[in-house]
């Protein structure tokens, strides 16, 4: 029972609400540090495993000879340094393939915007289902630097889809090489290889684009109705939000254009890498070869969306194009091995500055 005049009781009322609202807040903020610093460390775990799978398969591919052992590791820092090399300017074009589609003020600057591509490629190299997480994770933050909630989410899935649209295209190039490669007298096979690759390209690119412009608007309102109970932050009005800022993108189509060639162009540079490190390994191919080996590699990568980095994936993928053109299976290996270890030298200090500019901004927001 309150004891006192009834202002002060209603004082007092008012006080113990707003302390109970705080300890809430601050325990959800908690749980939110704790669930970061676990994917934090899953994460670096991960790197790390793949980092020492790599060198030891590497290693083990070369069993046989001594010297090409020592060869391979006395190469293995210049084929890194080609492979980063090349990825730095993948990872600016794709950021600022994303910041083209962000029309409204402010919009982040293109610096912003490259470090929030670094993060998602951390999360999709180094966490199961990282291209989920790192797609919800860097759109947040796109969001916390002013961008309305919907216009971030919408362009983060836009972005994505754009990516798989110039995907798609550099996987129709490959495929015409293939074809036309040795006068079009292909081996048996090469036909039905390729058509699959292309096949799963333009099925993910047609559903993402289907889904975007026909969300199933009352579930998913019916569904955030029920959760906003429990997290009222939660909006249910925000999924029609998010689709209505989806079709205006679909709209600018002069933004779209540019988001497409600016990955395209990301995408080509992974040819070059591939040439590269080959023929850093002794066995050299022609750019027209290595845009093939990787159009059709990365494009059957993405079957392994769920595991960390795709991992296995990307290598038997990489191994089994490189067949078509003639590469031996150990440096085609060799090839990707390089490329694994790679993305975990950007990996790792990827997820650390990512769970840096997390608490930098939940900072910011709650000052």
């Amino acid at each position: 029972m309150l004891h006192g005049t009834p202002a002060a009781n209603a004082s007092r009322a008012v006080e113990g609400k707003r302390e109970g609202i705080d300890d809430q807040g601050e325990a959800t903020r908690i749980a939110s540090g704790d669930a970061d610093a676990r994917t934090l460390r899953r994460g670096l775990l991960n790197g790390t495993l793949l980092g020492v799978l790599a060198l030891l398969a590497i290693v083990l591919l070369n069993r046989d000879d001594l010297s090409g052992i020592g060869r391979v590791l006395t190469d293995l820092p210049a084929a890194l340094a080609i492979s980063a090399a090349v990825h730095l300017p993948q990872i600016i074009l794709t950021g600022l393939a994303w910041r083209v589609l962000i029309n409204v003020e402010p919009r982040p600057s293109i610096l912003a915007m490259t470090a929030l591509r670094w993060y998602r490629e951390a999360a999709n190299a180094l966490l199961p289902a990282g291209a989920l997480v790192g797609q919800a994770a860097t759109a947040r933050l796109v969001a916390r630097q002013g961008v309305p909630g919907s216009v971030a989410g919408a362009t983060a899935t836009v972005d994505l889809t754009m990516e798989a649209v110039s995907q798609l295209f550099v996987t129709l190039a490959g495929f015409g090489l293939l074809l036309t490669r040795d006068g079009g007298n292909g081996e048996g096979g090469l036909t039905g290889f390729a058509i699959t690759g292309l096949g799963i390209a333009a099925a993910s690119v047609i559903a993402m684009v289907a889904l975007q412009r026909r969300l199933p608007l009352r579930p998913l309102e019916a569904l955030l109705n029920r959760l906003s109970r429990r997290w009222p932050a939660l909006k249910p009005t925000w999924i029609a939000d998010f689709q209505e800022a989806v079709l205006r993108l679909h709209e600018d189509k002069k933004a779209l254009a540019a988001a497409v060639l600016l990955h395209s162009a990301a995408w080509m540079l992974g040819a070059v890498e591939i040439a590269g490190v080959l023929a850093l390994l002794g066995h050299p191919v022609s750019l027209t070869d290595a845009l093939i080996i990787e159009s059709l590699a990365q494009v059957l990568r993405n079957a392994g969306f769920m595991l960390p980095g795709a991992i296995g994936v990307q290598e038997g993928a990489v191994v089994a194009v490189s067949a078509l053109v003639g590469v031996p299976p150990a440096p085609a290996l060799t090839t990707a091995l390089v490329r694994r270890a790679r993305e975990v030298l950007f990996g790792l200090p990827g997820l650390v500055a990512w769970r840096r500019s997390e608490r930098l901004s939940a900072v910011k927001a709650a000052a």
